[in-house]
């Protein structure tokens, strides 16, 4: 590898006219490695991706893209880089085939226009011929990520990539992420993620435009909390584990309403003169309830994920992130609290 490969950003300096923004900001990421950027809003992250990304000319210092200078060849060096934005700068009028084809005619990469059809709805963007504007803010972000999918750089950006996303479109994203990284990609990931991110190899701070020094960790002691939330199913279990502990599962006792509800999307009416009967898994019990003029029925998952699950986790998370990683994984949160 040359010297200067991967990114390289040396006393970096950016002021505007409300003001420094940037003052003496150097770092770098190396081929095959991934460089977590965390940092408080305002204290200059997107001006340095403007910056790296060529939106922004540099006041002083220097940026190397893979052995280019921004300085000195900001168009070769725009090239060596892909940029994933935390808003995209797509014009929004056009469609997510259209902007994603200019963007891959730009970097030399050549996909047809059905091709970029199919990627897209591979990523769940369904409409991919609708104006960008009509589109909602995990659609466009979907299609902004797909930069990082259609062109192979030396250097890759990603800012707040995993922002309003679902769950399976994040999973998605970390594995573009890992992808590139293992073919030998410098990346920087700006991202507020709470916990680690397993393909991450270093982390770096930014405080009122400088580089500073990791804040001091505090001991951070697990704290038991009750959730009772709606939608839950066993495989989640899996999907939270290294996130948090889920020592126990209980279901809650269904309401009234809420047995009314599964007999009626059922097609079952519990105040009928026939027996009614919610589960019956043997054939032996089904055919007994036959005899006796009953129905069996067996609820089925999306039914039973509408009755109400209480869960007792361990976890490092406040109760607002504990809810809001259970909101992303689909769950409804009913009540939360310590114990």
């Amino acid at each position: 590898m040359g010297e200067r490969d991967g990114l390289i950003v040396q006393s970096v300096s950016k002021s505007f006219k409300t003001g420094i923004v940037l003052q003496n900001v150097t770092f770098e990421t190396r081929r095959g490695e991934a460089l977590l950027l965390r940092g408080p809003n305002g204290s200059g992250k997107s001006t340095l991706v403007g910056l790296i990304s060529g939106i922004y000319k540099i006041d002083s210092g220097e940026i190397w893209v893979d052995g280019i200078s921004v300085v000195k060849e900001p168009r070769r060096a725009k090239a060596a880089v892909t940029t994933v934005f935390q808003e995209t700068l797509f014009d929004s009028v056009i469609s997510p085939v259209q902007a994603l084809s200019l963007h891959a005619r730009f970097y030399g990469a050549r996909w047809s226009q059905k091709q970029i059809c199919e990627i897209l709805e591979e990523f769940g963007v369904t409409e991919p011929n609708r104006p960008i504007f009509q589109l909602s803010g995990g659609t466009k972000k979907k299609v902004e990520l797909l930069k990082a999918r259609l062109v192979e750089t030396p250097v890759y950006i990603f800012d707040e990539p995993f922002a309003g996303l679902d769950q399976e479109s994040r999973k998605r994203a970390e594995d573009l992420i890992r992808e590139r990284k293992r073919q030998g990609k410098a990346i920087l990931l700006v991202s507020h993620e709470p916990g680690r991110l397993d393909f991450v190899d270093r982390t770096i701070y930014m405080e009122a435009g400088r580089i500073v020094p990791p804040p001091a960790v505090k001991e951070v002691l697990p704290m038991l909390v009750e959730a009772v939330v709606r939608g839950w199913q066993e495989e989640l279990r899996s999907r939270l584990e290294g996130q948090l502990q889920i020592l126990e599962v209980q279901s809650v006792e269904p309401s009234d309403q809420e047995i009314e509800d599964i007999l009626k999307s059922l097609g079952l009416d519990k105040l009928g003169a026939r027996v009614q009967v919610l589960r019956a898994d043997s054939t032996t019990a089904q055919e007994i309830l036959k005899q006796f003029g009953g129905t069996a029925q067996t609820v089925s998952a999306p039914q039973r994920a509408e009755l109400r699950t209480r869960l007792k986790i361990s976890t490092e998370l406040s109760l607002a992130q504990l809810t809001q990683l259970l909101e992303e994984q689909g769950l409804k949160v009913l009540e939360i609290r310590q114990l």
